[in-house]
């Protein structure tokens, strides 16, 4: 069951980062498409396509890169405290007083 927690965390983060990055590159591109347009790719703004409906795309493709990568450190994070809690309680616990 832990281990459906641990997987279900690291999609839910990584879920919102991508509708975080795409939000964000949404912002930016409607601020500055210059920006955007030679950041991305020169193609996708001489394709006559919407420039923010691309750095959506690409903003949540990233989010969801960067997203799953923070999550999956935390919980590595998490697994090694506690391991190290129980290795600690193991040898108290062996230890004579």
């Amino acid at each position: 069951m832990t281990f459906l927690k641990y997987f279900f965390s690291i999609v839910g983060g990584a879920l919102a980062a991508s509708i975080l990055g795409g939000v964000f590159a949404c912002v930016v591109a409607l601020i500055s498409p210059e920006f955007v347009a030679t950041l991305f790719s020169r193609d996708a703004a001489a394709a006559g396509g919407s420039l923010v409906r691309y750095a959506a795309a690409v903003g949540m493709i990233w989010g969801i890169f960067l997203g799953t990568a923070v999550m999956a450190f935390s919980i590595l994070l998490v697994t090694v405290i506690h391991a190290v809690r129980i290795i600690r309680k193991k040898s108290d616990a062996q230890q004579p007083d």
